[in-house]
């Protein structure tokens, strides 16, 4: 997880810099080559559940990093349209994977009391990760040389390699091979089928987590995707206070992810996820009311606002995926984890386009939209089917 999270902290925040410096292609072709790759790509966890539960998930995951490393070798060689999109493409696949298979990794070698924590270490090292590579990925463009570009390719390149060599050489103490048996899960749950994709519509449980996710992973992109663009366009603030408020929230995951998950280890999951959408609201409420804040509050009002965000996301993540784990069934987990990956492979797709689209309308749109996203979700943990996806869900 270090390895290939540095890797892409590299390379990631500057993606589409990357070829406009290295390509003579203008900025709208690359975006819109970028958004293409991105939905082809986006059926992938269909197929890699399929592979989870024939191969196991450790192939699976050393497959992904396998297919990264081969997307960041060809982004050395992109000179045209069409190999932009097939790279990106092959990228995104590689992503797609590793994150699917990771969740199904974990349910393997973790029992079910520790998950949360693993989930929780995982957050951490992806923010440290993300954090010292994008670091030393400024640090080498600063330069402003092709070859630093390039250098920041070919190191990725590398690192998804080094990643993928690492889990084909380690050996799980339980083993991973298909199908994966773990009696101490709850029966009822885990000793079933693992069915086909249309049969997991009928699964009320599923479909709920993955609908909460998916608003989920819209109200996590807003700082990514929105922050930028608001603080310059709508504030009139610089650029640069969008990064430096990102660099608090990794900062901040850092150093509280392990203890706040921790902490709320004692409480329903469905308690946690709405505590979370409370904090995405609070946080969006002061984004909204930076229009009218007197200018000597604005630091402030800044750093409460990534504070609530970044407190969401703590609460969010380990408890979301610890859950859609505990939902699976323990003999073949994919088909559960692929259609649960769906949902940040759709978010994260829609998220631009929408979020840009609803600050073109007015300042405040995207920040209603957001707070009635979290809205929904507060009501969907009280529903029946929330209540049940939390009590069979195994510490």
């Amino acid at each position: 997880m270090a390895v290939d999270s540095v890797g892409t902290g590299l390379f990631v925040p500057f993606a589409i810099v990357y070829f406009l410096h290295i390509t003579a292609l203008p900025l709208t072709l690359i975006g819109a080559g970028l958004t293409t790759a991105y939905l082809v790509a986006l059926p992938t966890p269909v197929a890699v559940g399929l592979l989870i539960d024939r191969l196991g998930p450790r192939r699976v995951v050393a497959a992904g990093n396998l297919l990264s490393a081969i997307a960041f070798t060809g982004y050395l060689f992109v000179g045209s349209l069409w190999q932009l999109i097939v790279a990106a493409f092959v990228a995104s696949v590689g992503q797609a994977t590793f994150w699917t298979a990771t969740r199904a990794l974990i349910a393997v070698i973790a029992p079910p009391a520790q998950r949360g924590g693993w989930f929780a270490m995982q957050t951490t090292i992806r923010n440290a990760g993300y954090g010292l590579g994008g670091v030393l990925g400024a640090a080498a463009i600063s330069t402003g040389g092709r070859w630093a570009y390039l250098l920041l390719a070919a190191v990725n390149a590398v690192s998804y390699l080094l990643a993928a060599t690492l889990v084909l050489r380690w050996k799980p103490a339980i083993a991973d091979d298909p199908p994966v048996h773990r009696n101490d899960l709850v029966p009822a749950r885990h000793e079933i089928g693992p069915g086909t994709y249309r049969h997991l519509l009928r699964d009320r449980a599923l479909v709920l987590v993955t609908g909460m996710n998916l608003a989920f992973v819209l109200c996590g992109s807003a700082v990514t995707v929105l922050l930028a663009v608001y603080l310059t366009n709508v504030l009139g603030l610089p650029a640069w206070l969008a990064g430096a408020l990102f660099t608090v929230n990794t900062v901040l995951v850092v150093a509280l992810q392990t203890a706040t998950t921790r902490y709320v280890r004692r409480y329903r999951e469905g308690r946690v996820l709405q505590a979370a959408a409370l904090c995405w609201i609070a946080a969006f409420l002061l984004f909204w009311a930076l229009t009218i804040t007197p200018r000597p509050l604005l630091a402030a009002v800044l750093l409460a606002a990534i504070a609530a965000f970044s407190l969401a996301g703590m609460l969010q993540g380990p408890t979301i995926n610890t859950l859609v784990v505990g939902l699976a069934p323990a003999n073949a987990p994919g088909r559960h984890l692929a259609a649960f990956q769906l949902s940040w492979s759709l978010g994260q797709a829609a998220a631009p386009l929408l979020l840009i689209w609803l600050l073109s309308r007015g300042a405040q749109w995207p920040w209603i939209a957001l707070m009635a996203a979290c809205a929904l979700v507060i009501a969907a943990a009280h529903v029946e089917g929330a209540h049940r996806m939390a009590t069979v869900s195994v510490r």
